[in-house]
């Protein structure tokens, strides 16, 4: 396991690892809150696990084995543990390892590298007084995908019947005939 201890709270990990993740050309693809079902008796631990995509360095693995798909994409937890935040994630190299593939170690080093760069940058102290999306983007239309949260997003259908949130407001029939 590479595993990097946190200098940030909890609570700007997600920030920092989607920052660093965009720098080093890679992307948080999504966020579960893990942490929801610890038992109350521990309320002062909380975890994340946050799906990472380096499409490039998948891809090579990908052709070499379709097997390694079963531990893609990389995830890297942030949990806190004894009042500190630590970031852990599954070594590639252990991929190799499982599926009897040593041969693919230079296709996972790569990956590997990738993961821990991402988990010390975001881990890192320097530049915490830095605006969210000043490293992202720096002008245009507005924010731009990575810099957008979907917890606690309404979905476009409600229920098994395909209901929609808008179908249930007003009369219930299309308020414009058309012409």
């Amino acid at each position: 396991m590479l595993q990097v201890i946190s200098e940030r709270p909890l609570a700007a990990v997600e920030a920092a690892l989607r920052r660093a993740a965009h720098r080093h050309r890679a992307s948080v693809l999504s966020v579960t809150h893990v942490g929801q079902h610890l038992r109350e008796s521990t309320p002062a631990e909380d975890a994340y696990v946050f799906c990472i995509c380096a499409a490039d360095l998948y891809a090579a693995l990908l052709e070499a084995d379709i097997r390694v798909s079963a531990f893609l994409p990389c995830r890297i937890a942030a949990y806190t543990q004894g009042g500190r935040v630590v970031l852990e994630t599954v070594e590639p190299l252990d991929f190799c390892r499982l599926i009897d593939r040593p041969d693919l170690a230079p296709l996972a080093s790569p990956l590997e590298d990738l993961l821990r760069r991402i988990m010390q940058d975001a881990a890192a102290r320097e530049g915490l007084s830095a605006p969210a999306g000043s490293v992202l983007h720096r002008g245009g239309l507005g924010a731009t995908e990575d810099q957008m949260s979907v917890r606690g997003a309404i979905p476009q259908r409600i229920d098994c019947k395909g209901t929609k949130v808008e179908e249930l407001g007003g009369t219930g029939h299309h308020d414009s005939q058309g012409g």
